[in-house]
């Protein structure tokens, strides 16, 4: 019996807001396959035909004592059930053990229990199942010490499971994630499908030696290097400007402006704009920021989406020595790497280019745009996942 071309997306996030699974999606439908998705908030796209959203934590459970009766004492499968697998509506679960899917792809590890379940996944015959890890998984956790104690049991339960055979395929963004995953947990042949957006056809904007324009886009976290940053702008020469373009929660972007605020006119912040138009909106300035510590794995071995964007609006990367992001810098010379964390070798680095080496730099992002995209990776995800239309080169 030939498999139904129909495949459920399984993701703990909204799906409007998440490029990677929105990219997912095209690229199934793309191949003719019909698409039903189960995640948080409201249907995320026409492509999408049903989708299910998840149901809230019960409102026992959701607060800090109903928390930690379910991770600490309550058995583990039970406790999935509360945290998770009762949120899912009763129709994907009928649709999933009705054996509606010929594929399934399962992102995050909040679905991983509820995919080894036999009695759903394995009644009604084999369906192809990818798991995209995205990130570290040691990190999906809330933060505090206390937290990561009280929860240990439970997501150890979880990481066990990663490495069920119910899983045909498996991916996630990074060379070094998925080297950690093979030395961790024995997962061999992970796929890597980076962030990288669709192309764009766009030319880099000329430098303007007097106004050269620095980017930060993206999450409002300190963690990403932000506190660096504000703390080299009085390092800098006064050709440079720096922008930033903040998404996340409003208490952070409302902090980061307030720290931002005695920088006078040398920072000014700009709302941020849909994820499809963020390449051209961002092509007026020459470069991007990227200085990550290593605070964590995933920080050691990120490969952010912000990266890939910025290599589409035409703008040269400036990068600490994440190793992720140092291999695309020295294999497209397309950026720098500030040899040492701080706001001070950032400040030295910056100050050292001229607008020549960014222009030079611009012009690499251009060229290298042409392999940096969507395009490439939806080639190994189709045939990582074995989705692309039959007699059809992916």
């Amino acid at each position: 019996m030939t498999p139904p071309r129909r495949a459920l997306i399984l993701v703990y996030s909204r799906i409007v807001s998440d490029p990677r699974v929105r990219r997912q999606i095209d690229w199934l439908t793309a191949e003719g396959w019909q698409v039903d998705t189960v995640g948080l908030g409201e249907h995320p796209t026409p492509a999408v035909d049903e989708h299910w959203p998840l149901a809230d934590l019960d409102a026992h459970t959701a607060t800090r004592w109903g928390s930690i009766v379910a991770y600490v004492l309550t058995p583990r499968r039970a406790a999935y059930r509360r945290l998770m697998a009762d949120r899912i509506p009763a129709a994907a679960h009928e649709a999933v053990r009705g054996g509606a899917y010929g594929l399934i792809i399962a992102n995050d590890l909040e679905f991983v229990p509820w995919v080894t379940e036999r009695a759903t996944f394995g009644a009604a015959g084999a369906p192809r199942i990818h798991l995209d890890l995205h990130e570290v998984f040691t990190e999906y956790h809330k933060p505090g010490l206390l937290w990561r104690v009280l929860t240990a049991g439970y997501r150890h339960w979880v990481r066990r499971q990663l490495a069920d055979p119910v899983f045909t395929t498996r991916s996630t963004v990074a060379g070094g994630i998925a080297e950690l995953y093979r030395e961790k947990l024995g997962l061999e042949g992970m796929a890597v499908i980076r962030n990288s957006p669709e192309y764009v056809e766009q030319q880099p904007h000329p430098v303007d030696p007097e106004r050269i324009g620095l980017l930060y886009h993206g999450l409002a976290d300190w963690s990403r290097g932000i506190g660096d940053i504000l703390a080299a702008v009085p390092l800098l020469e006064p050709r440079y400007t720096m922008t930033f373009m903040l998404t996340g929660f409003d208490a952070n972007i409302a902090e980061i402006r307030a720290a931002a605020a005695p920088l006078g006119d040398r920072v000014r912040f700009v709302p941020p704009v849909a994820m499809t138009e963020i390449a051209t909106a961002i092509n007026g300035y020459d470069l991007e920021i990227m200085v990550y510590r290593p605070a964590s794995a995933n920080l050691v071995y990120s490969l952010p989406n912000k990266l890939f964007e910025a290599t589409q609006g035409r703008l040269g990367l400036v990068i600490g020595r994440s190793p992720m992001m140092v291999e695309i810098v020295e294999r497209y010379g397309n950026g720098i790497v500030v040899p040492e964390w701080g706001p001070e070798a950032l400040a030295a680095a910056l100050n050292a280019l001229s607008a020549d080496d960014v222009t030079a730099l611009k012009a690499a992002s251009h060229a290298a745009a042409a392999e940096l995209n969507a395009d490439t990776e939806r080639a190994v995800f189709l045939a990582t996942t074995g989705a692309a239309a039959p007699g059809i080169p992916s």
